[in-house]
């Protein structure tokens, strides 16, 4: 306690919740100090303060605690971090492309940017207690986060935050946000979600629908890209879809000379047994 948005100088309480009464509890963190509390009586949980934190204080911490009367000591708990603000580095500064508004299925990117500190850079969204994205900077103090065909779910407020190389649990203050709001887009007019689809197919769709019983229609979609990342791969994608409707249109064909050769059989058959000879009945 607090949770969250510690700075170095704080005073911060770690506190172990212990699922049954036990007098001896130790607190670990890891590849650094442990710290151990007699209970006079036994009590189902242990606070350790640290009064003025600094540096060697953030970390990764564990609790383990041992029953009266017991030689035995439970196994450690799940690890819980405590990351403090460092006020001393520089907020990062954040832009978003394409812009602020965008509709539903849009591709939208998050790049945050400072000093090259050799930092991990983290993504924070208001209402999330943890970030939620991370990465490494590309090397020129930047990262960039992608949010492919955004939906409503994505709007909100987002900041970036880094953390310089060697200090995985000290960081730098929350930047200055932006606000990322998505808007529901209708189907265009006449659209209808295709009966049965196999998956997607670079930039577009292939579908099989039976029509009717006289025969198997192939419709093939090419949706636009949404945010094509350059000619070469417009061009592929083209590429494939033309073979693609390459390989429909000699389907197509073939199946019109096979109905025509059935049907020329057909009266062949029909000739010839207009000129067999009658039957003839006797009694």
């Amino acid at each position: 306690h607090p949770s969250q948005g510690v700075s170095l100088g704080d005073t911060v309480t770690l506190r172990c919740h212990l699922p049954q009464l036990a007098a001896w509890v130790w607190l670990y963190q890891e590849e650094g100090w442990s710290y151990n509390k007699r209970k006079e009586k036994d009590q189902d949980t242990a606070e350790f303060s640290f009064v003025s934190t600094k540096r060697e204080h953030a970390g990764r911490y564990r609790c383990q605690y041992r029953v009266s009367e017991s030689a035995e000591v439970s196994v450690k708990s799940d690890p819980m971090e405590l990351v403090l603000i460092d006020v001393s580095y520089p907020p990062s500064s954040i832009f978003i492309h394409p812009e602020h508004h965008v509709g539903t299925g849009t591709n939208v990117t998050i790049s945050c940017w400072n000093k090259d500190y050799g930092a991990t850079f983290f993504l924070h969204k208001d209402g999330s207690s943890d970030p939620i994205k991370h990465q490494d900077s590309s090397g020129g103090g930047a990262a960039n986060f992608t949010f492919l065909a955004v939906t409503p779910a994505d709007s909100g407020t987002y900041r970036c935050s880094y953390r310089p190389r060697g200090y995985s649990f000290v960081s730098s203050p929350l930047g200055d946000s932006v606000m990322l709001e998505v808007t529901p887009t209708a189907a265009p007019p006449g659209w209808s979600e295709p009966p049965i689809c196999m998956p997607h197919v670079m930039d577009g769709w292939l579908c099989l629908c039976i029509q009717s019983a006289w025969g198997l229609w192939l419709a093939i979609g090419t949706p636009k890209l949404l945010d094509p990342t350059g000619a070469d791969e417009q061009s592929r994608a083209n590429l494939v879809m033309a073979l693609v409707r390459g390989f429909v249109a000699a389907l197509v064909f073939g199946l019109g000379v096979f109905f025509v050769i059935d049907a020329r059989s057909l009266w062949i058959r029909r000739d010839d047994n207009c000129g067999a000879p009658p039957v003839t009945v006797t009694v």
